[in-house]
């Protein structure tokens, strides 16, 4: 697979530190819900846009690692097209990392097939990691959350603990193995949480990870343009 890298900084309680992260493989995991019937209405609402169900939960979708980015402005060629915002495991060697990020994926093409509907578009990620040890012990405490920026409004999208899906023990752990690719130099979306509404298209997204324990965030946007197409 290909291979990149990712500048980033480490937040920790001693300070801050610059990495650079060899990622060699990327993987989006979905429908990563503790609670079932929370899962199934995401499943639903996706279900209303003619995406099918998942024969398997969780799901985890290997994609190009170039597709990850830190970027503040990404380019589409649909304005069906949205953002979810999940956690982000970094994982190399002993060292793990979490993170925050968001699965752009565009919702026209994601009833035809959703591996391709998410490798259409880039993963952007916030540039600053924290140490999995440091959230570890309260990780259950830990928030995300979303906001979309449509025809110049924002609104909450997405809001919730982490206590409402997989936390990332269990997402590593369940991961498919013998597939002959690596686990060193690892980046995994998580999968996302509950939408507050249904899914909305817009021109930013926004999102966030705070952790109420040290008193800390990682927030991050993204504008989204429109390529025009003249067929």
């Amino acid at each position: 697979m290909d291979k990149r890298e990712l500048n980033l900084v480490v937040e920790s309680i001693t300070g801050r530190q610059e990495l650079v992260f060899p990622m060699r493989r990327l993987i989006c995991a979905g429908w990563v819900g503790r609670n079932k019937k929370a899962l199934q209405i995401h499943i639903d609402e996706l279900g209303q846009h003619g995406v099918p169900p998942p024969t398997r939960t969780p799901i985890y979708l290997n994609f190009s690692p170039y597709l990850a980015t830190t970027s503040d402005a990404i380019d589409v060629i649909s304005g069906e097209s949205s953002g979810e915002v999940e956690y982000v495991i970094l994982k190399e060697g002993d060292r793990t990392y979490i993170g925050v990020g968001s699965d752009q994926t565009d919702r026209g093409f994601e009833k035809f097939s959703i591996p391709a509907s998410k490798q259409m578009y880039a993963k952007i990620m916030a540039p600053v990691v924290w140490p999995y040890q440091e959230i570890k012990e309260h990780w259950d405490q830990i928030v995300i959350r979303s906001w979309t920026t449509g025809e110049g409004k924002r609104m909450l999208y997405q809001e919730d603990a982490l206590a409402s899906i997989m936390d990332a023990e269990a997402l590593l752990e369940q991961l498919p193995k013998d597939e002959g690719l690596p686990i060193d130099g690892l980046v995994l979306f998580s999968g996302t949480i509950t939408l507050k509404g249904g899914l909305v298209y817009g021109e930013r997204f926004d999102f966030e990870m705070e952790d109420p324990v040290l008193d800390r965030k990682i927030t991050h946007g993204y504008h989204v343009r429109v390529l025009p197409q003249h067929l």
